[in-house]
């Protein structure tokens, strides 16, 4: 065989490789082991939204809306925002 003989031949035992993991449903991606990720801290706006919530919840009672109340502490928090920007500047 020659060099190229090879080089096709290893192709196609590459490929063929490739084939049966299709079809067996393993990728080479899959294959490799994955990292664990470390859970990464709550920032700023994790905790006043999650106290925000919270606080709405216990105000609110039954009537409380998830949807209603994260926009209002999504707005809470831009005032919040540009009042510390405000005194930065001052």
């Amino acid at each position: 065989m020659t060099s190229e003989d090879n080089n096709l031949h290893e192709r196609l035992l590459s490929l063929e490789n490739e084939v049966r993991n299709l079809k067996m449903g393993t990728s080479v991606s899959e294959q490799k082991t994955k990292k664990e990720k470390k859970p990464r801290a709550p920032t700023e706006y994790n905790k006043f939204v999650s106290v925000y919530i919270n606080e709405q919840k216990e105000k609110l009672g039954s009537d409380f809306n998830h949807k209603v109340a994260f926009a209002d502490a999504a707005k809470k928090w831009n005032e919040k925002k540009e009042s510390k920007k405000e005194e930065k500047t001052e």
